[in-house]
């Protein structure tokens, strides 16, 4: 505390004592040549503390006006201030804080109230730092802007504070938000009865709603009903860990015309929808680009049907963490009981039983890029029409593909891939049965290939290449 004093007060004070001992350039020096000699520093600070006390017994009586201000002028003429910068200035400082330290700005000076306001700083607005809850979040409305274009939230669904969006706060993003783009919700509960997808902006182009819980939700109609024709410059939609996500709104999704991105990953209800997939990616999806579908317990059918999707180059698979390292020799072929306790007994290998029936194996694999003869037309009685002449690619534009930690990807995909695929330019094979053998021939066949990720799970050993380098490690079970 004495030291702070002490140097607090050799650089407001005396500055004659400092020039005897030397320039302002060696007040460290100074300061600690009074910490090592005692006795001078005591005498000192007790004579400074007594003219202290008398000052401060003089300061009891009132002094002129004049004497004041003038004090307080020399003050804040040797201290800047941050009012003293210009509004363009401020705008560039101020443009690197987050919407709560502007709101905590707009109430200390009208003037950075009015400078806090201005439409450059709230274009992008992303209020995820922290948790906001709803009725925070309400008191930045009169921030936005006509030109805002972004706006990104997290709410905290653990938290008794985080109450559900309402009809309200959509209408104050409708009407104060014009031209709004981006809008990113993530944690928040959505009451599907108050709230349906047409109270949403129309204009945005990328919609978030991650993690966000849904209530109240119809069985016969997906809440994205109508949302081609309410939002048709939608382009990316990313609904990850969503567990109210049925698969019959595919359907619904596939038909947004402009729609590039799809992200569905940890959405665990979505499995065993052979039907949706197939009549989704049939008829839409014309401009789907990037599929996320990792942590999801989707088979070969339904990553099959997307092999169909001419305009798609990153797709992206992950075996879920509870079906992995499961031994499939632990379950029973299947047995059907009727009422007269009559079984039966499925002969033959039963491959899409149990969880196997929910991961991918190498016949997902081969569906991608493999040759398809072009569908004519089909007939009422449901006749299919092929093309024998032109054939064409499926996939023919992929560029990325991971799958990982599927035990039933081997190194056949790895031939197929290298022959058939010749758009890949990234590839994870994290997690699966492919072998170091299987990874080197494919590495002779691509060589240009940008990045390989290889981790083997058997205990004897591991491999892994990234880009062009080979590199071993072992795993230690």
């Amino acid at each position: 505390m004495t030291v702070g004093l002490t140097k607090n007060f050799f650089q407001h004070r005396d500055i004659r004592i400092l020039q005897k001992v030397g320039q302002d350039g060696d007040k460290a020096f100074f300061s600690g040549w009074l910490m090592k000699s005692k006795l001078p520093y005591l005498a000192f600070y007790t004579s400074r503390k007594k003219k202290m006390k008398m000052k401060r017994s003089k300061s009891l009586s009132p002094e002129p006006s004049s004497s004041g201000e003038s004090k307080r002028i020399k003050y804040e003429e040797s201290h800047p201030h941050l009012l003293d910068f210009c509004d363009d200035i401020l705008l560039n400082i101020l443009k690197y804080l987050n919407p709560q330290d502007l709101m905590a700005l707009s109430l200390c000076s009208q003037r950075l109230a009015q400078v806090t306001r201005d439409r450059t700083l709230w274009r992008k607005v992303d209020f995820r730092t922290i948790p906001m809850p709803l009725n925070d979040l309400e008191k930045y409305t009169k921030f936005f802007q006509p030109m805002t274009t972004n706006v990104a939230m997290r709410g905290d669904l653990h938290s008794n504070k985080c109450l559900g969006l309402t009809p309200k706060f959509f209408d104050t993003i409708n009407t104060h938000c014009g031209q709004l783009k981006e809008l990113v919700i993530e944690d928040y509960y959505i009451d599907g009865d108050e709230v349906e997808i047409t109270d949403f902006p129309r204009t945005i182009e990328k919609l978030s709603l991650k993690g966000c819980e849904m209530g109240h939700l119809q069985s016969n109609k997906s809440y994205f009903f109508k949302i081609d024709l309410h939002m048709p410059n939608l382009t990316c939609l990313i609904l990850s860990n969503c567990q109210w996500f049925m698969p019959h709104s595919l359907l619904v999704i596939s038909k947004i015309s402009k729609l590039k991105e799809l992200r569905l990953n940890s959405c665990h209800r979505l499995g065993e929808c052979v039907a949706y997939a197939s009549l989704a990616t049939r008829f839409g999806f014309k401009t789907l680009e990037t599929l996320d579908l990792r942590d999801t317990a989707l088979g070969d059918s339904e990553v099959s049907c997307f092999s169909s999707t001419k305009t798609l180059t990153h797709l992206y698979l992950e075996c879920p963490a509870v079906l992995r390292n499961t031994d499939a020799g632990n379950f029973r072929r299947p047995v059907f009981e009727d009422g007269n306790i009559v079984q039966f007994l499925v002969e033959g290998n039963w491959e899409n039983y149990g969880f196997q029936r929910r991961l991918i194996s190498d016949r997902a694999i081969r569906a991608i890029g493999s040759i398809a003869r072009r569908v004519i037309h089909t007939s009422p009685h449901g006749i299919i029409f092929l093309e024998e002449e032109n054939q064409i690619f499926n996939n023919p534009l992929l560029k990325t593909l991971v799958v990982r930690n599927y035990p039933r990807v081997t190194n056949s995909s790895l031939v197929y891939l290298a022959e058939h695929v010749l758009s890949l330019e990234h590839l994870d094979v994290t997690g699966t049965s492919v072998t170091r053998e299987g990874v080197q021939k494919f590495k002779s066949k691509r060589p240009n290939l940008q990045a390989f990720s290889f981790l083997s799970t058997k205990k004897d050993g591991t491999a892994k290449l990234i880009g062009n380098v080979f590199t071993e490690s072992r795993i230690l079970s």
